[in-house]
């Protein structure tokens, strides 16, 4: 009888022809077919792997722990928790809706994008991280001394912390000489906003500039004069941030995808967005969104492709020749994970697709590490987390 050494075992082979699975010479392994609850080690030596145990009977999901802080977030249903551990008690944040919540950390709070938005928690509250518009103000002729001519008038609305709203559309008005401008603002129904910072043009003039600074309470404001006037509006048509099932945030900019949609929001503006600019339409519905330094590694339905480049407006498609990722399994991986791929200590990603693990590079290169190996893997979609060293995939 022919003795058999299954040891070391690389790993899994469900590709390859049987008389491949054994491999000898200076290196010998053998790989199998399937390995069902086993771990594989270093060594080549294999054990089982941990059983599994209900922790708890409360319905959370879209888990996901901060790099950053160690807490632990998801979702109970529609609402946005904060999960405490041991215990898997959880305190409620806010409303994110049924459906998809997908987190990062942004300047030291943590971010999440749901259905109903996007929002922001910075360890005591959670609050919406966009503004909305508001109205355009009520102008009409009054008193004052201002000289004849035209002139327009817009707001915005501003929080405690100095982040300020997209500027409301401008609303244009005629007076005479020895005019003014009576101006009526618009209600505000938003309880984090405490002034309202109005805009107003020069005689005849086109760009709105900074005029006064009110409490949102103040209802109406008389314009005599403009002498006051300071610098121009910056977010002169700019509009909320949208949500999207998939968050990045890449070059100062947060990145949001829905269907086959990337949006940017503004540089260091993360709550607002250029509806006529900050987008990329993709080819197919979109399954996953990596950023890393050279441009973004975006998901499709057959396919992998790169977008190159360090800003929206000189970003380049590019298609690469990789199966098709399962939705949602796409993550980081830190240079010491990613090894050699890491390309000078830069983060790359990695994504499960129907021939394995693939790894993408920081300047837009694809590694197919498992392809001869591994093909059939299936799932509507999915999530990857590093653990203990190793990568481990759930699909559904």
């Amino acid at each position: 009888m022919q003795k058999i050494n299954l040891t070391p075992l690389a790993g899994m082979d469900n590709a390859s022809p049987d008389a491949d699975l054994q491999i000898g010479g200076d290196a010998p392994r053998v790989y199998l077919r399937d390995a069902i609850n086993v771990d594989i080690g270093e060594g080549g030596r294999a054990r089982m792997r941990a059983g599994l145990r209900l922790e708890t009977a409360t319905p959370l999901a879209n888990l996901w722990q901060s790099p950053l802080h160690g807490d632990v977030f998801g979702t109970v249903g529609p609402e946005w928790v904060k999960v405490s551990r041991p215990g898997w008690g959880y305190e409620s944040l806010a409303q994110l809706g049924d459906g998809y919540a997908s987190h990062l950390v942004l300047n030291n709070a943590v971010i999440v994008a749901g259905p109903n938005g996007i929002y922001r928690f910075d360890g005591s509250s959670a609050q919406r991280l966009t503004i909305d518009t508001p109205p355009a103000p009520m102008v009409s002729a009054g008193s004052g001394a201002l000289v004849a001519g035209n002139y327009s008038v817009a707001v915005a609305w501003v929080r405690a912390d100095g982040t300020e709203s997209g500027l409301s559309s401008a609303t244009a008005c005629h007076v005479g000489d020895g005019g003014g401008l009576s101006v009526v603002l618009p209600l505000c129904m938003d309880p984090t906003i405490v002034t309202a910072r109005v805009y107003a043009t020069s005689q005849n003039g086109s760009e709105l500039r900074r005029l006064e600074d009110l409490p949102v309470s103040r209802p109406d404001l008389d314009i005599s004069s403009m002498a006051g006037l300071g610098r121009a509006a910056m977010f002169a048509h700019m509009s909320p941030m949208r949500t999207g099932r998939y968050l990045g945030l890449w070059r100062g900019r947060l990145l949001t995808a829905t269907a086959n949609v990337l949006r940017f929001s503004q540089a260091l503006a993360y709550h607002l967005h250029d509806a006529r600019h900050d987008f990329v339409q993709m080819p197919q519905r979109i399954t996953f969104v990596q950023p890393v330094d050279g441009g973004i590694w975006v998901g499709q339905v057959d396919h992998v492709a790169f977008l190159a480049g360090t800003s929206p407006e000189n970003l380049e498609y590019g298609r690469r020749q990789a199966r098709a990722p399962v939705p949602g399994t796409a993550i980081a991986l830190k240079a010491e994970e990613a090894g050699e791929l890491s390309a000078g200590g830069q983060a790359a990603v990695l994504w499960l697709a129907d021939n394995g693990f693939v790894l993408g590079s920081p300047d837009g290169q694809l590694v197919e590490a498992q392809a001869r190996r591994i093909k059939g893997v299936r799932g509507t979609t999915g999530t990857c987390v590093v653990f203990d060293r190793r990568v481990l995939a759930a699909l559904v």
